[in-house]
């Protein structure tokens, strides 16, 4: 990208949108000083979020916009009723927070794209049959793993290309993105968990989600070969080229958490994904990496509109249920959690995610509530995961369904045909996961 065309995209934004990229990477900068040096409030990192957050709420869908507002609604005034029946005000600094950490993760991670779109963008022509089909579902999961939806989207338009896209390759590129949500560090579900779960261990909830992460590809593979129309649908060519990324990354963050555990899983990987992606333009790109970087920022960032929304309106929540609850001392946590209470709570977010609750909402409301009762962290981070992964991956209304249904007029119903058993085995799976964990830990 010229000089030239770098000017010409920056006057088509509009700038109250340019405004918007420019306040969430100040955001992600106070973040990372604050994770790193606490030389200033992790608060202050909030206050742009909410800046943010004025901006894009206007420009948000009806029924998104409605979400949001009853959301915020709700959290303050449980803050309201906390504070007025002499309440801690600790809630009051959570709720100005913002979830900053989640959102500094995930402006961090989006940065990515720049370097992930040209390696997966190919006009490479498109092989059928079972084995190219699985090819896009475990390669398209290793890049969703780090660069999140936007490898469904970048995937699906070349699918798409030339063909519209089929239920199969639609249920091929949701599972891909569904299960990252078990395991991978880079993803929004790890850092909501983390906060939610407070004092659960990154490796531990990756040792027990790799492995059911792997199962339920190879679950999904099984169904996906075994289809009737297998053989003639087109799938993904994958290369190193895609690959060598989140890979690499992978890498990184496990010998940066290996020599600095100290910090922060989240603000580790925030780190690293806004470094590398700093490295990789400066070895590679130089002159054309600066306008590659400010178009991100002012055209790529404001995207992410929905996403802080929802994690600022989510915090609010978190925090009005947490004062409420405190302030008139109400207890809604059973006495302990054990595996059963896990299962049932697993079986609960997966039915709320069904009916349209997002799993960022469920799950820092899950946390407020049961973490009273939680003795051990990692058993309510598991839990969060697996509902995490499974509830987006059946339900119709989860942001990547409704990408596929309105993108590229993909049916819920067929989807829904389609996922009729993985329900089922995904559940018992993650009870199995569960009670091997508590087994484990002596907890069951």
């Amino acid at each position: 990208m010229d000089q030239k065309t770098t000017s010409l995209s920056s006057l088509s934004t509009p700038l109250s949108t340019a405004v918007a990229g420019w306040l969430l990477l100040i955001m992600l900068m106070l973040s990372l000083i604050a994770a790193l040096t606490h030389a200033v409030p992790a608060y202050s990192a909030g206050i742009p979020v909410w800046l943010a957050a004025a901006l894009f709420i206007r420009r948000q869908q009806h029924n998104q916009r409605i979400q949001n507002v009853l959301l915020f609604t709700l959290g303050i005034g449980g803050l309201a009723i906390g504070v007025y029946q002499g309440g801690d005000h600790r809630y009051l600094i959570k709720a100005l927070e913002a979830n900053q950490l989640v959102v500094a993760l995930l402006v961090g991670v989006s940065f990515l794209r720049i370097i992930a779109t040209p390696g997966i963008q190919s006009d490479e022509h498109l092989p059928p049959g079972h084995k190219p089909l699985l090819g896009t579902l475990f390669g398209t999961h290793l890049i969703a793993a780090v660069i999140n939806i936007s490898s469904i989207m970048i995937v699906g338009d070349r699918l798409n290309d030339r063909r519209a896209l089929t239920p199969l390759q639609g249920l091929t590129l949701l599972r891909a993105f569904s299960i990252c949500a078990c395991w991978s560090p880079f993803f929004a579900a790890m850092g909501v968990v983390l906060i939610s779960a407070p004092g659960a261990q990154p490796g531990t909830l990756m040792l027990y989600g790799l492995p059911t992460a792997l199962i339920a590809l190879l679950l999904s593979a099984w169904q996906i070969a075994r289809h009737p129309d297998a053989h003639q649908t087109y799938g993904f060519p994958m290369h190193f080229s895609a690959l060598w990324m989140p890979l690499s990354l992978a890498v990184l963050v496990m010998i940066a958490h290996r020599y600095w555990p100290a910090q922060s899983v989240i603000t580790l990987v925030t780190l690293i994904s806004i470094l590398f992606t700093l490295s990789y333009l400066l070895l590679s790109q130089r002159k054309n990496g600066v306008g590659d970087l400010k178009k991100h920022i002012q055209e790529g960032l404001p995207r992410l509109g929905s996403e802080v929304t929802l994690f600022l309106a989510a915090a609010v929540l978190a925090s009005g249920v947490a004062a409420l609850l405190a302030s008139l001392q109400i207890r809604l946590a059973p006495e302990h959690f054990t595996a059963p209470e896990a299962c049932l709570t697993l079986l609960s977010l997966v039915g709320l995610a069904l009916i349209g609750m997002h799993p960022v909402t469920s799950a820092v409301l899950a946390g407020s509530i049961l973490m009273p009762s939680v003795s051990d962290p990692n058993l309510l981070g598991i839990t969060l995961l697996l509902s995490w992964s499974i509830g987006v991956g059946l339900s119709p209304f989860s942001g990547v369904q409704l990408s596929l249904q309105s993108r590229y007029g993909i049916s819920a119903t067929a989807l829904m045909k389609l996922n009729r058993s993985y329900g089922p085995l995904m559940l018992s799976l993650g009870f199995a996961v569960i009670w091997i964990y508590s087994y484990m830990t002596g907890l069951s």
